[in-house]
């Protein structure tokens, strides 16, 4: 192609048309313009497109972690409404001075004491904002129930904190106070195993100053674990909104 238009000059030049020579040199610039910006068009595009895939990839991956963080809140649901329940049975047995059922009360104290691990992952967003991807999304949906999802995570886990830190300093003051070892004597059984212990209340151990902070720990457990199904609940809905949302925009 180059050694013809390379003829095609070389025919003008001596055949002296110079001034047709100079009409197709400039027809020949517009025309290898006119190709390099076909070729930046295209790969422009060819840019975009990739943008776009590798953003859809990340949304694929903040898809699979919220799938996974909804089962764990949907089981926070039901964990937190037996146990406040739980304390609800605990608080009346030490109240009526019932020692009958010695395992309901043991659970119920140390469900609120003993730390609830809780496995959300947010890696995939995490990896959207740090690749810089985040400000190809071209629907704003999509990005507002992103955030809005993650505040509620956020919002779940700044409740259980607040309570593990509160349940934490009771149990120490429980510590403190040497009820602890005496509800779960420990001097006359030393070796027991964590997952097999069941404490003894007594009519003398309800006089004791750490029944008043027992009683305050049930309390709040029955109150406040049920409380917190209402995040749960407000994390699993934006979930199921966010993956709805993800699942339209990997279809377009």
């Amino acid at each position: 192609m180059i050694k013809f238009f390379r003829k095609i000059r070389q025919k003008m030049l001596t055949e002296n048309k110079f001034s047709k020579y100079l009409i197709y040199a400039i027809g020949e610039i517009i025309l290898v313009v006119i190709g390099i910006l076909i070729a930046l068009q295209i790969n422009n595009q060819n840019q975009i497109n990739n943008e776009k895939q590798s953003l859809k990839n990340y949304l694929k991956k903040i898809a699979v972690n919220v799938k996974s963080d909804i089962k764990v809140g949907e089981s926070m649901i039901k964990s937190r409404t037996e146990q406040s329940m739980l304390c609800a049975n605990a608080t009346e047995l030490i109240s009526s001075k019932n020692w009958n059922d010695q395992k309901t009360i043991t659970n119920a104290v140390f469900v609120m004491i003993i730390e609830q691990p809780l496995n959300y992952n947010r890696s995939g967003f995490e990896s959207l904002k740090n690749s810089g991807y985040l400000q190809h999304l071209d629907n704003p949906t999509v990005e507002e129930l992103i955030y809005n999802y993650y505040n509620a995570v956020d919002k779940v886990l700044f409740e259980e904190s607040s309570l593990q830190v509160w349940a934490n300093d009771l149990d120490l003051e429980l510590h403190k106070s040497g009820f602890f070892s005496e509800w779960i004597e420990l001097e006359k059984r030393p070796n027991q195993k964590l997952n097999e212990v069941i404490g003894n209340y007594t009519d003398e151990l309800s006089e004791h100053k750490g029944n008043d902070i027992v009683l305050s720990l049930l309390y709040r457990g029955f109150l406040f674990t049920a409380d917190l199904t209402i995040f749960y609940k407000e994390q699993v809905t934006l979930g199921n909104e966010l993956l709805e949302a993800i699942d339209n925009y990997d279809k377009k």
